[in-house]
């Protein structure tokens, strides 16, 4: 049959295209190659996966922007004796944060898809942010600390690492049970990190690895890190990861969203609250009870200030924040997509979704760079927001070609079983599956596991290395700039008063 004034030929196109609407589609992807059943279908899909997302990357990127205003703080110890210790606690939204956004991203890759290929690769990530991120962090640190330590103390990504290579034990994990797991480990740890006071060599090192404990026996507070604490916040942003991708499969995301306001909103008025009670029942405490131990640890938990260890007052402002943030970016985003404020959330994406090459590249511009050229007596409360900008600007920069050339692909030591093509499009008709192409060939499992083996081996002897030779790994500095002559002195910049 033809159609009167349509060639048989654009016919068959159209009824074509009809056919392909109609086809049909599943709301989940296939368990084989993570994609949805649809060519045109599966690729919609993926662009709408990695925008789902989209408040996750932004509040890591505007995480990145406060680390480095902490960071820039150390190059004004000198020039106030305020202004640094506030830049440090504005920056105390960064590190919980972080956590809070990778557990989020975690957990929500293995709701998408929870199998041993997801919770492989997400391990793979964490060994390549532990084993490389260490080496490229801890190296710009050579100038922030006493000469041939700088690879001693424990950084964020060495903590994150490690968290992703819990993957495969919260898989199955239900949402709930990782919010209250995630609270209670948080909350007893804090209490432990308080009341502990080990006296042995053993004690020390395990108080300082695990609770962030620092009695002073370990030289220039290396190997000092609240690990059980940032598990906990860690395990609560995987249980929000779940959630929201349970609630946006049931078409509930603007429902979830304003939990996730309302709910960061109310943690971080409770940390209000009980900062307020630190600061009445302060003087009461101390002056009738001067010499009691659980006063002391009484105040130290309600202080949102208290980051090593973190406090219950601390997780609450901060993570609350954090978990608002999202809340509130994921309403904004579905209403106003096109608005000035939502360009500018998507910059903060950009930087977001590139957020280890970022954080490496923030820690050489901010804490190497300057005292190895020889400018960071220049750095003053007038020109480090400059510098600041121009290093953020860079950052965007380099997060924005690392996105164009998806790099993030190559952050991997060998582990991960799925081929960036078997990724890319789905099985055709016929084609056997990956897992009946492993048991054909069992030879190329055998050899991914080798290379991944030597991979990993290798980076620990590289760390090992860097451990043991760290002095000689400190390189002189160049002094191309020479000394600022005009030390910073707030009266003569403000002019007289009075």
């Amino acid at each position: 049959m033809q159609i009167a004034g349509m060639q048989p030929a654009t016919l068959a196109v159209r009824v074509g295209i009809l056919k392909l609407r109609k086809a049909p589609t599943s709301a989940y992807p296939d368990a084989r190659t993570g994609l949805y059943r649809g060519a045109f279908i599966g690729v919609r899909r993926q662009v709408d996966e990695r925008e789902r997302l989209l408040p996750v990357d932004a509040v890591r990127g505007i995480a990145m922007l406060f680390i480095g205003v902490s960071h820039i703080s150390f190059y004004l110890i000198n020039d106030s004796p305020t202004l640094p210790s506030l830049l440090r606690a504005i920056g105390f939204f960064a590190s919980p944060n972080f956590l809070l956004m990778s557990g989020l991203a975690c957990g929500y890759q293995l709701a998408l898809s929870p199998t041993t290929a997801t919770a492989l690769r997400i391990v793979d990530r964490g060994l390549f942010v532990l084993l490389v991120g260490h080496l490229l962090v801890a190296g710009s640190l050579v100038y922030m600390v006493p000469p041939g330590t700088a690879f001693e103390h424990v950084v964020i990504t060495d903590t994150i690492g490690v968290l992703l290579c819990m993957a495969p034990v919260l898989r199955h994990a239900t949402a709930r049970r990782l919010l209250w797991t995630g609270a209670a480990v948080f909350t007893l740890s804090s209490l432990l990190s308080l009341s502990w006071h080990p006296h042995t060599s053993v004690g020390t090192l395990l108080g300082a690895l695990l609770f962030a404990i620092d009695n002073g026996r370990l030289r220039a507070v290396g190997w000092v890190t609240p690990t059980i604490p940032y598990m906990g916040i860690f395990l609560i942003g995987v249980g929000l990861g779940k959630m929201i991708h349970r609630f946006r499969r049931e078409g509930r995301s603007d429902f979830l969203s304003l939990r996730l306001a309302a709910g960061g909103s109310m943690a971080v008025a409770a940390a209000f609250a009980a900062n307020a009670f630190r600061h009445f029942a302060n003087p009461v405490l101390l002056g009738q009870l001067a010499q009691s131990t659980w006063a002391n640890m009484l105040l130290t938990l309600v202080n949102v200030r208290q980051d090593t260890p973190p406090t219950p007052a601390y997780g609450l402002f901060y993570g609350g924040i954090g978990v608002a943030l999202v809340g509130v970016l994921g309403l904004l985003c579905g209403r106003r997509a096109t608005s000035p404020f939502i360009r500018t959330v998507r910059v903060a994406a950009v930087i977001g979704r590139a957020s280890f090459v970022s954080y490496v590249a923030q820690q050489w511009l901010i804490d190497f760079i300057p005292i190895w050229v020889g400018f960071d007596s220049w750095l003053t409360p007038a020109t480090s927001p400059i510098y600041l900008a121009m290093t953020t600007l860079v950052l965007f920069w380099i997060a924005m070609l690392w996105g164009r050339w998806k790099a993030n692909r190559y952050m991997t030591l060998g582990l991960n079983p799925e081929s960036p093509t078997n990724v890319a499009r789905p099985l055709r008709k016929g084609a056997k599956s990956q897992c009946a192409l492993s048991r054909r060939f069992p030879e190329r499992a055998e050899h991914r596991v080798a290379v991944f083996a030597s991979v990993v081996l290798f980076l620990v002897v590289l760390n090992v290395l860097a451990l043991v030779n760290a002095c000689r790994l400190t390189p002189s500095k160049l002094a191309l700039v020479p000394p600022n002559p005009w030390p910073w002195e707030p009266v003569k910049v403000a002019g007289p008063h009075g």
